[in-house]
């Protein structure tokens, strides 16, 4: 979970407060943060077709900034030969629909947040609690604030997660989802339980991605198909089958930061005419898309995730490599970092929450795993199994 050329100082999966300041000490490590232009929305981006004698699109951004000093927006615009999106897939959080939510926030302002607000527990402290959902953000925020809220700490919960064992940990209770929000302020659940006198619920329960700066008029189509989850005409999460002078990195979760600088590389040789292959036939794009939205929601899956435990991080990480090559033999261009044994003895062996089950489960913390080096900086908590166990799982 970091670039190849600077670790995380709490090893690999950091506490939650350690990324924003890696990323800026990056920036200031490599001598880039002068290319950064900061404070600044692009509020418009455009498709310039070529002209009948050919070439290749070129992009309008229509690009604001505030002046502090006289109160005022200041307006401009900027032709580039090629753009990469890379604003993340964190954008727009992410509340279900639920019966009287809606007059229940009308209400009872503020009473309702998501997780993408949560800065820290203490102003949770004695307040009744309610989270909803139990993924990682979930796990994460019940076992912080369990030490704060009042006890105890309720926690809604579709399905077990892998994590979960047959009790709740000690000062949470579990509820089924909600069924209804009712005006009096009570919650009511699916199994005809309820709560009354929660002071804030926490909704835990995602994101969608967002681009309202495509210009969809202009542009031709949608960037994003939300129904679907997925990108329109993409091909191996980074390209698009139609805009050749458009890409896009960060969206599929497969160990972060250092899948950034895989889709990073690619893109950057591929817009320079340096890269080592060639994309494949558009034919062969728009296979590869139908192909894996077929599979993915046959198998109830998000378009875009890379599985972790079979195989898929190493083949779309290889690709990628394929397409960028090697850098010059002057040194000219950055090469797509290897992938060193603790990290490949990572992703074959270890799942990052503890499983539930019958007691076997294996806790080693790094002491114990003769099998990395201690510069491997796993944490304790984190599972080894078999690679014969994971379809289990």
């Amino acid at each position: 979970m970091s670039f190849s050329d600077a670790r995380f100082a709490y090893g690999p999966f950091a506490p939650y407060w350690v990324p924003r300041q890696y990323i800026e000490n990056y920036f200031s490590i490599h001598k880039t943060d002068s290319y950064l232009v900061l404070n600044t929305t692009v509020e418009k981006l455009t498709r310039i077709q070529p002209s009948s004698k050919g070439g290749e699109d070129r992009w309008r951004l229509v690009l604001r900034k505030y002046e502090p000093a006289t109160h005022v927006d200041i307006w401009w615009e900027e032709e580039f030969d090629a753009v990469i999106l890379a604003n993340g897939h964190y954008s727009i959080p992410y509340i279900p629909s639920v019966a009287g939510l809606e007059k229940y926030l009308e209400k009872f302002p503020g009473r309702v947040v998501h997780s993408k607000l949560y800065r820290e527990p203490r102003i949770y402290t004695d307040k009744k609690i309610l989270i909803i959902g139990n993924s990682a953000s979930g796990h994460d925020l019940s076992s912080e604030l369990v030490a704060y809220a009042k006890s105890p700490l309720y926690q809604s919960r579709r399905s077990k997660s892998r994590w979960d064992g047959d009790e709740p940990p000690k000062g949470i209770e579990w509820k089924p989802i909600v069924k209804e929000y009712l005006p009096n302020g009570r919650i009511v659940f699916d199994d005809g339980t309820y709560l009354d006198g929660v002071d804030t619920v926490i909704y835990c329960t995602g994101y969608k991605p967002s681009y309202p700066f495509w210009d969809v008029e202009a542009n031709g189509r949608p960037l994003y198909d939300y129904r679907a989850g997925k990108l329109i005409k993409s091909y191996w999460h980074s390209f698009f089958q139609d805009f050749p002078t458009l890409g896009i990195v960060g969206l599929p979760r497969a160990l972060t930061f250092r899948s950034f600088e895989y889709q990073s590389i690619a893109l950057a040789r591929l817009f320079s005419g340096r890269n080592a292959t060639p994309l494949p036939p558009l034919e062969e794009q728009v296979r590869w898309e139908k192909e894996r939205e077929e599979r993915t929601r046959a198998q109830r899956l998000k378009f875009h995730d890379i599985a972790w435990d079979t195989g898929e991080t190493f083949e779309y990480l290889e690709r990628l490599f394929r397409i960028a090559g090697l850098g010059t033999l002057k040194g000219e261009g950055r090469i797509p970092p290897v992938l060193d044994k603790a990290l490949i003895w990572a992703v074959e062996h270890i799942v990052k929450y503890p499983r539930p089950g019958d007691g076997n489960d294996r806790k080693k913390p790094l002491g114990e795993i003769e099998s990395l080096d201690a510069d491997s900086s796993i944490r304790e908590g984190w599972v080894l199994v078999d690679k014969s166990s994971l379809c289990s799982l």
